[in-house]
């Protein structure tokens, strides 16, 4: 058994003792706020997409997106943020912790294993984290993470909104990353 595994285990036994919520209710509770968070971006980036392009998408996101995120865990009343190692935004970026997180996962697709729909991770105490993987699974994405040419409209306006950027050069089936939900 992997090191990584073995971490998972004692996590994830650790997640089974008491805390305010249980186990199945923390991840009723994640996939929830996951699944509204994303269908609440994807619809408003598809909407701006399909009426401007992918520069209004891109616009959009970059006025909207944290403010969306942060309007879905104000509304269920949790900590909510999406990360990646190839953020666009450096708000997004991963954390030490997350990033073994993410590596693991990308190792699972490059070993052509199934991802896990979720992974729920007690970090201390009183702290536990639902984890939903985020996988290129949609050719929209693809106008914006996809190989974009640096000297397009695009690629000038990624970076004029994002001159950290490192969200591009994805593939379908990428891992883009994940959506942290916190307890």
């Amino acid at each position: 058994m992997s090191r990584f595994s073995i971490f998972s285990l004692l996590i994830l036994s650790s997640v089974l003792m008491a805390d305010p919520l249980s186990q199945d209710q923390m991840v009723q509770k994640g996939a929830e706020v996951s699944a509204t968070l994303i269908q609440k971006l994807g619809s408003e980036l598809k909407t701006q997409m399909q009426a401007n392009g992918p520069i209004a998408a891109l616009n959009f996101c970059s006025q909207n997106a944290l403010n969306l995120t942060e309007q879905v865990a104000k509304d269920s009343g949790i900590s909510l943020k999406r990360i990646s190692l190839q953020n666009r935004n450096p708000v997004n970026a991963a954390t030490q912790e997350e990033k073994i997180l993410l590596d693991q996962w990308q190792k699972m697709i490059k070993n052509g294993e199934t991802l896990p729909v979720y992974t729920l991770i007690k970090l201390t105490n009183n702290h536990n984290v639902y984890y939903k993987p985020i996988v290129i699974n949609n050719e929209a994405c693809l106008k914006c993470h996809g190989d974009i040419a640096a000297n397009s409209p695009l690629g000038n306006a990624i970076k004029q909104s994002y001159p950290e950027d490192k969200a591009t050069g994805y593939k379908m089936g990428d891992l883009r990353g994940m959506i942290a939900v916190s307890f």
